[in-house]
């Protein structure tokens, strides 16, 4: 039941992402094209980079999730499998320490921007800069996931790819 929960969050996550960058091309795309005519949407920068805080933040989590962040492979695939899955394992451990730092100074960085406003929208600027703990929280959940499978599997075969 976890695992169908996990598998649906993750799906919706997906489809966000999806939808929050379709939305700032159109959106970029329309209000270029309106301000050309001499009548731009007003808030649609604010929109933009409100969408483009979270949008970037969740796609980060999703590439986590499918092992498609920069990596060093041209190095690592020449170790042994038994080297290249600590190697594998430290990596995640250091992003889960870098991900715990950014989720603490995340928070103190939203607290700071609740007061700012947008230029155009009736919304605290904070509602940007959550994005950043809250994402990182996110990636964390998908490191530590990544991170337990792999020491579940570490003494499988070597044909098994550590994704």
């Amino acid at each position: 039941m976890i695992r169908e929960a996990y598998r649906i969050y993750c799906k919706i996550e997906e489809i966000i992402v999806g939808a929050g960058f379709a939305t700032i091309v159109a959106l970029t795309f329309m209000n270029a094209v309106l301000r050309v005519v001499g009548h731009p949407i007003i808030s649609a920068d604010d929109i933009s980079l409100l969408l483009f805080g979270w949008v970037a933040f969740i796609g980060a989590d999703v590439a986590l999730r499918h092992s498609r962040l920069v990596g060093m492979d041209i190095l690592v695939t020449k170790f042994p499998p038994k080297i290249r899955k600590l190697t594998q394992l430290l990596v995640y451990l250091i992003i889960i320490a870098a991900l715990l730092v950014f989720i603490v100074k995340g928070f103190e960085l939203a607290g700071g921007n609740w007061r700012r406003q947008f230029n155009s929208l009736p919304i605290s600027y904070g509602w940007v800069s959550l994005s950043l703990p809250v994402c990182s929280l996110l990636m964390t959940i998908t490191a530590s996931i990544k991170a337990v499978e792999l020491l579940v599997h570490f003494r499988d075969d070597a044909s098994r790819k550590v994704r």
